[in-house]
């Protein structure tokens, strides 16, 4: 099962990248077949670019980073929205998802301390494969995401495979 884990970054501080860094851990805890596209260590708004330049061996623009992420977007199998704060560039890259061709399923996970405000963003689950999920802490998200494994057929994708 590919995963495209989308969190904040340019508005993501260090409290925020560690309550990402807990939701990576316990997805990898229980779901060892994930592989995360998207690598599996959290980042903030101090460490992306860098972390990008690293991994990819190229310097960060804005259209190089957009071509890695939406390439990845084509990969996965579902998107893993973490939402820690409001996100111009994850309101792109789900809007990218949901309007292809075969959009993925979308589990977005939203911090209660960052609630949904944009009317654009809501309601998705009506007519795209969308589940939202509020959430404080990682527990609040694993129930959730269970469900939406489980709906979406994505713990078959790896037996599919084999």
């Amino acid at each position: 099962m590919k995963l495209f884990i989308r969190q904040s970054f340019t508005q993501a501080d260090s409290g925020q990248e560690s309550l990402v860094q807990s939701v990576i851990d316990e997805i990898r805890r229980e779901y060892a077949c994930a592989d995360f596209l998207t690598g599996t260590h959290a980042l903030n708004k101090n460490s992306f670019i860098e972390y990008f330049e690293h991994q990819m061996k190229q310097e960060f623009t804005a259209k190089s980073f957009r071509q890695y992420r939406l390439g990845l977007i084509e990969q996965c199998d579902a998107l893993i929205f973490i939402r820690t704060s409001m996100s111009e560039s994850g309101a792109y890259e789900l809007a990218y998802n949901l309007h292809s061709q075969k959009p993925k399923p979308v589990f977005y996970a939203h911090w209660v301390n960052a609630p949904i405000k944009t009317t654009l963003l809501r309601e998705l689950d009506d007519e795209y494969p969308l589940v939202y999920n509020a959430f404080n802490s990682s527990d609040d998200i694993l129930a959730g995401l269970s469900v939406f494994f489980k709906r979406y057929d994505l713990l078959e994708v790896e037996s599919a495979l084999a």
